[in-house]
């Protein structure tokens, strides 16, 4: 118990990092904007560098691949890389969630910026695999989902209207991050040698990463409190036949979705015990693997049945851009058909274009337009997460139930890509291991349709309802 207490004791010590309060109350429209612009940096430099990662994925694969020491048809260990990244990427997200609720958000953030900076500065040392896995895939992507689950949960708190709109905006920071750190860092490695270009990049990142978390702060409660007094004059102004009461009610009934969302749960406990979080966390940790199968080895993927590998790295930009356009459309839509409607919606069409679209794909043109599909709408799920989780458990907590999620997420996204690898390079690679992994990733799509599908029942059996 007294070490409880000094932990207590320190972390309330601990300086106070973002936007200050007497500045929110004062220029709240600002402090919005401010939110909002820091959260898209911050999906720029974190996530953005975990999607513009297939650029290492070429260079760590030239460098330690078996196949130079003769060991024909075994899996390269420079995968485990990217592996471990994304592992510690979901794991953190789930630590990060609950450091958000006692250290605040801005100095959460500054902890993950100082995380990134490192792991990528020392990666420039390595000369071992185990030593980037440690460095560049523990580290780095530990800093990685610590940025993640502030930026990605700390705008909803904002809006509320819009929100759907402003969350995509946010979220779209990471597909323009794919699209311009992939170039960049290519650019790097070949001027400063892959060695160089890690410590810059790392250096650069951990400075801009730091100024994202002096933009960072919750919604004070005064603003919560100023809105629901304003509902009560407004609805109490239409008319004498409603009642104060009744205004009140009302006001109520929107705090309460404020805190508890469509479920009436309370704590981490409770979230656990919804049959909700358990098809919603299914649902998450199937998606994401899938996702990141196809963002890592599409380039591969294209050379497998024959196109150039500048034609590869065409499309792969072209996934990434089209994630940009999906996130910001689908959540302003979201904002009138429902999260979760559009969640089923959005995931049943990338798993028809898994199956319809890149398993039978022969041509650049078809690829094209899975790359396209795939991201208008495979890339909505870093913004379906918070938004379901909102509406289904409330604003309150949001950053440790979203982190909830990472604990899956763990096993699927560091299993994934080394499983993709396994039939890509066991079953040939004259286009047969290629099309055994799209069809991997349609059924995986599948099952995390039906788990949306299960998680939209569960909330509501009338179809047309927007939930």
């Amino acid at each position: 118990m007294q070490a409880m207490n000094y932990i207590k004791k320190v972390l309330g010590r601990l300086p106070q990092v973002g936007i200050s309060k007497p500045f929110s109350l004062a220029h709240p429209h600002a402090a919005a904007g401010l939110v909002v612009l820091a959260s898209f940096t911050g999906m720029f430099l974190g996530p953005g560098l975990t999607n513009s990662y297939g650029v290492f994925e070429e260079e760590y694969e030239n460098l330690y691949s078996n196949n130079k020491t003769g060991a024909k048809g075994s899996v390269s260990p420079a995968i485990s890389i990217g592996a471990v990244h994304l592992a510690s990427n979901y794991l953190f997200t789930t630590i990060a969630g609950a450091l958000c609720e006692r250290l605040g958000m801005g100095l959460t953030t500054f902890i993950g910026a100082l995380m990134v900076g490192t792991g990528l500065f020392t990666a420039g040392f390595c000369t071992k695999v185990w030593q980037l896995v440690l460095t560049q895939g523990v580290l780095t992507g530990a800093g990685v989902g610590t940025i993640f689950i502030v930026v990605s949960t700390i705008p909803t708190s904002w809006f509320s209207k819009n929100q759907g709109l402003f969350i995509g905006l946010v979220h779209s920071g990471s597909g323009v991050g794919g699209l311009v750190l992939a170039p960049l860092t290519r650019f790097l490695i070949n001027t400063h040698e892959l060695a160089g270009s890690v410590k810059i990049l790392g250096l650069a990142l951990a400075a801009g990463l730091s100024v994202v978390s002096l933009g960072m702060a919750s919604k004070p409660d005064e603003l919560f409190d100023q809105e629901d007094e304003d509902s009560i004059d407004a609805v109490s102004s239409m008319g004498d036949n409603l009642s104060e009461h009744k205004a009140s009610s009302l006001a109520k009934k929107r705090m309460s979705v404020r805190s508890f969302g469509v479920r009436d749960v309370r704590g981490t406990g409770g979230v656990l015990r919804s049959q909700e979080f358990w098809y919603l966390n299914v649902a998450v940790m199937l998606a994401e693997a899938a996702f990141y199968v196809v963002l890592f080895f599409l380039p591969v993927f294209s050379i497998g049945i024959g196109l150039s590998s500048e034609q590869g790295a065409l499309i792969t930009g072209v996934a990434n851009g089209a994630t940009i356009i999906g996130r910001i459309a689908i959540g302003y839509v979201a904002d009138f058909a429902g999260n979760i409607n559009m969640f089923l919606g959005t995931h049943l069409l990338v798993t028809l274009s898994c199956l319809l679209l890149w398993f039978p794909a022969k041509s650049f043109t078809v690829m094209m337009v899975f790359a396209c599909a795939f991201g208008l709408f495979a890339g909505s799920l870093t913004l379906m997460v918070p938004l379901c989780s909102v509406t289904l458990f409330g604003q309150n907590g949001l950053a440790n139930n979203v982190g909830l999620l990472g604990i899956g997420m763990v096993l699927t996204t560091s299993a994934a890509p080394v499983v993709a690898r396994v039939f890509y390079e066991k079953l040939g690679q004259n286009g047969g291991g290629y099309g055994t992994v799209a069809l991997l990733c349609g059924g995986i799509y599948f099952v995390a349709t039906v788990s949306i599908f299960a998680l939209r029942m569960c909330v509501s059996r009338r179809l047309w309802t927007k939930i």
